[in-house]
């Protein structure tokens, strides 16, 4: 049994490691943002849309995405006075679109984020069902890394409390991490 789970342990831990490394990355940049250059790049353009392929703000974002490059999740979408707004947005990227019905005119406003700004959007991506395959993708990854997360530590406890001569040095490692777990979410619950 100590062999399989030994197996079961090492496995999950190569299955998971790329995952882990990426929010761990992330949590460094949440951390330490203000010491950490991340710079925005952000541009602007109109461009001229025919009337029938911006009837509806989901019909502008094909045209957008076919024809002018634009790639992300439509987000926002808000009625104005000659038109409408809304974003579109994939970790990284965000382009802000208004739409005037009156001139036929989109405008694109641009931002894309370095690095560390993508994976602190990647670190907070919610939500399961995305209208992109890649953001369901990550999602489905970030679900199963969870999982595998969980079990590792069950597995490695496991491990552990069968191997008799290490008990004790795995057991004060185990308090340690523990209470400094416990200490630290009681101390940001507390800060906010």
């Amino acid at each position: 049994m100590f062999q399989l789970m030994r197996n079961i342990h090492l496995g999950i831990a190569l299955t998971v490691i790329v995952m882990a490394m990426i929010f761990a990355a992330s949590t460094i940049f949440f951390m330490y943002r203000a010491w950490l250059p991340d710079e925005v790049t952000e541009t602007e353009r109109s461009v001229q849309v025919a009337a029938g392929a911006a009837a509806t703000p989901r019909e502008l974002a094909l045209e957008l995405i076919r024809n002018h490059g634009l790639k992300g999740e439509v987000l926002g979408i808000a009625e104005t006075d000659d038109g409408y707004t809304f974003r579109m947005f994939r970790p990284g990227t965000e382009h802000s679109v208004g739409y005037s019905r009156v001139t036929g005119a989109a405008t694109i406003k641009s931002k894309q984020w370095q690095i560390g700004q993508t994976l602190m959007q990647l670190h907070t991506a919610h939500g399961f069902w995305h209208e992109s395959i890649t953001a369901t993708l990550w999602s489905a990854f970030s679900l199963l890394t969870s999982f595998g997360l969980l079990l590792l530590g069950a597995s490695g406890i496991y491990l552990w409390f069968v191997n008799r001569a290490e008990r004790l040095v795995g057991g004060i490692l185990l308090t340690v991490g523990l209470s400094y777990g416990l200490i630290t979410l009681i101390l940001t619950r507390l800060d906010s």
